[in-house]
């Protein structure tokens, strides 16, 4: 996990701050508040805290936004925002409260580093008064917390049992069903009739503990990647549908996935991922010639990076693979019957899904360029 370093933060301020102060000479620009550093400690810096759903949060789900009931549904199921903070969290057997209490130590123990310095950087920053400190060093905390959970240390042998996954589905989702029911009744007492998509977050989630209780390996992970898409929770059918299948007959290798995903723009996209080593995966991707080929390779560049990930890319173009109208976009992940899986090829499947089918959605809202994942 990377580590937040406030030290070199300060460092660069102080040099900031002083290229200002040599083009203002006036003497009452010089510090002169003995009680900064005081006034600092007093204020305890942010921490990382899972909240818990409120009644306010919950009636606002009839007007959130399909990104935004995605964060909303892992949120009440007690689930990381992004898939490897998930990964992270099963490979040691935390979760989301010990994942979170976690940060909090590791915030925790860089304020108290900050706190050494209060005296001195405060006496050099002159004119740098306490609200402009505070704020800039919580953008900075935001700014590198971020960067930490991006690039969380995955274990390459740390296989992801898909038997426990369904498990833990189950609970948490029992969980977030009856908090999301408790918040439907505080509602109501308030005189709030219209609860539409609350009622309809609870028979999603309910949905997916009945799949997740039946303990197949296909499923379990069909219900895992639906859940860290973009578009989750869309009812499947309507915007994107997602098969996964266990092969039959011939030889069976849990080391190799072959995804098929149907766009809009481009026609059928076929992407098999072989795992040669650990942390190796190696993708190659069937397209056609018109499919934006450098866009998807920057993409997965920029998750390669961020997963300590050794990925080698190739494409194999057919031009007479022409693009049929589709009315939505799916996928189709052919796997072997088994309840382990590599934690690099949930990773990359989940990419090569995710990147596909939103270079598909941009292409058809006329968006062409690819966002920045450096």
């Amino acid at each position: 996990m990377a580590d937040i370093n406030i030290q070199n933060f300060l460092n660069n301020a102080l040099h900031r701050q002083k290229l200002i102060n040599t083009q203002n000479t006036s003497a009452k620009q010089t510090f002169s508040q003995p009680s900064a550093v005081q006034n600092i400690q007093a204020n305890p810096q942010p921490k990382i805290v899972t909240p818990e759903p409120q009644v306010n949060q919950n009636l606002q789900m009839n007007t959130l936004k399909s990104i935004d009931r995605a964060i909303y549904a892992k949120d009440v199921m007690g689930m990381p925002k992004n898939i490897n903070e998930f990964v992270y969290m099963v490979q040691r057997g935390m979760n989301q409260t010990q994942f979170n209490q976690m940060f909090s130590s590791q915030l925790a123990a860089q304020r108290n580093s900050l706190s050494q310095l209060q005296a001195q950087i405060l006496a050099q920053l002159q004119g740098f008064d306490t609200e402009s400190m505070q704020a800039l060093v919580n953008k900075q905390l935001t700014t590198q917390l971020q960067s930490a959970l991006k690039n969380l240390e995955i274990l390459p042998n740390g296989m992801i049992n898909l038997s426990q996954i369904s498990q833990m589905l189950q609970i948490n989702g029992k969980d977030a069903i009856a908090k999301i029911i408790m918040s439907m009744t505080e509602a109501s007492k308030m005189g709030i009739t219209d609860l539409a998509q609350m009622k309809d977050m609870a028979k999603l989630i309910n949905a997916s503990v009945a799949i997740a209780a039946e303990n197949d390996s296909a499923k379990t992970l069909k219900l895992l990647l639906m859940l860290y898409l973009p578009w989750f929770p869309l009812k499947e059918g309507v915007d994107f549908d997602l098969d996964v299948e266990t092969k039959t007959g011939g030889k069976e290798n849990d080391s190799i996935f072959t995804i098929t995903i149907t766009t809009v723009n481009f026609g059928m996209i076929v992407v098999t991922l072989y795992l040669e080593t650990s942390n190796s995966v190696q993708l190659v991707v069937e397209c056609s010639d018109k499919f934006p080929k450098e866009e998807l390779q920057i993409r997965l560049e920029g998750d390669k990076k961020h997963y300590s990930m050794d990925t080698v890319t190739t494409f194999s173009v057919k031009k007479d693979t022409k693009p049929q109208a589709q009315e939505r976009a799916k996928a189709n992940i052919n796997m072997s019957q088994t309840f382990e899986i590599n934690p690099y090829l949930l990773l990359s499947a989940h990419s090569v899904i995710k990147h596909v089918i939103d270079i598909d959605n941009n292409a058809s809202i006329g968006v062409i360029s690819h966002p920045d994942y450096s």
